[in-house]
C-alpha cells in the first residue's frame, strides 16, 4: 500500500550501520526491512508509527515482517503443545499485523510504499527455503556462532521462566526462532525481490555482529545492510 498523506515532522532516530558497506547500501534508500517481534513491548502503537515515519523519510519502499511461525519455537521451548504454540504465535502475530497496519495509516509519507508480511506466508518461497538451509548448515557447523544464537534466546527464555536457567534442549528449540530470521539478515533482496535492502533493529545483537564482521561461514550478500536504529530521545 502507498501512503498519500501530506508530509509531516519526522521523529528522530539515531542510525548506526554495522559496517561501511552497510552505510553505503543504506544511503541508497531503496528498501528497508523492519522486523517486529510479537510480545515485545518496544513495538507499541506509538513506537511503530514513529519508526515507520522515520523509515519513510529515508527509503522508497518499506517491508514489515512479522515472524509468526518463528515464534512457535519459543512457545514449544516453554513446554506448549504444538497446536497451542501455533495458535498462540499466530494470534499474537495477527494482533501485531493489525497494529502495524493502523500505525501506517497514521504515517504521513506521500509516495512511499509499504508491504506487511507474515513469515508463515514467506517461508514457502524457494529463495527463502534455500537461504534457510544454508543458514542451518552454517550454524550447525560453527560452535561459536551457534553459542551466540544460544546466548540471545537464553535471555528471552529466562524472562519467561522467571529467571530460571533454560535447559540445553529449550535453548536449541528457541534458537530456531532466530535461525528462521537469519535469511533476512544475509540476503533479503533475494527473498523480497529488490536491488538492495537494509534490515533495521533497535539494538545490537552478538550473533548479528558476528555475521556482519565476517566471523561466520554464512554468506552475506553485498547488497544486504544492517542498521541499529534507536529513538533519539
Amino acid at each position: 500500500m502507498t501512503n498519500t498523506h501530506p508530509p509531516a515532522v519526522v521523529p528522530k532516530f539515531i542510525a548506526e550501520p554495522l559496517t561501511e558497506n552497510c552505510r553505503t547500501v543504506c544511503s541508497r534508500g531503496e528498501h528497508v526491512l523492519i522486523g517486529v517481534s510479537p510480545g515485545n513491548s518496544y513495538f507499541s502503537p506509538q513506537r511503530l508509527t514513529e519508526l515507520l515515519s522515520w523509515a519513510a523519510s529515508l527509503f522508497r519502499r518499506i517491508d514489515v515482517m512479522i515472524p509468526d511461525s518463528a515464534q512457535v519455537h519459543t512457545w514449544l521451548a516453554l513446554g506448549y503443545a504444538a497446536n497451542r504454540a501455533r495458535r498462540k504465535a499466530y494470534g499474537e502475530g495477527s494482533r501485531l499485523f493489525n497494529r502495524a497496519t493502523r500505525a501506517w495509516e497514521a504515517v504521513e509519507a506521500p509516495g512511499v510504499a509499504l508491504q506487511l508480511h507474515r513469515l508463515s506466508e514467506i517461508e514457502t518461497r524457494p529463495a527463502y527455503q534455500a537461504l534457510l538451509r544454508e543458514s542451518e548448515e552454517a550454524i550447525a557447523g560453527d560452535t561459536d556462532t551457534r553459542e551466540s544464537y544460544g546466548q540471545a534466546v537464553r535471555q528471552v527464555l529466562r524472562n519467561h521462566l522467571h529467571g530460571a536457567e533454560p535447559t540445553a534442549a529449550q535453548t536449541e528449540q528457541a534458537a530456531r526462532y532466530l535461525i528462521a530470521e537469519t535469511p533476512f539478515l544475509i540476503n533479503t533482496p533475494k527473498i523480497i525481490g529488490v536491488e538492495s535492502s537494509t534490515a533495521v533493529y533497535q539494538h545490537r545483537v552478538a550473533f548479528i555482529d558476528r555475521i556482519y564482521a565476517g566471523k561466520t561461514s554464512l554468506y552475506k550478500a553485498d547488497q544486504q545492510a544492517f542498521v541499529v536504529a534507536r529513538p533519539a530521545a
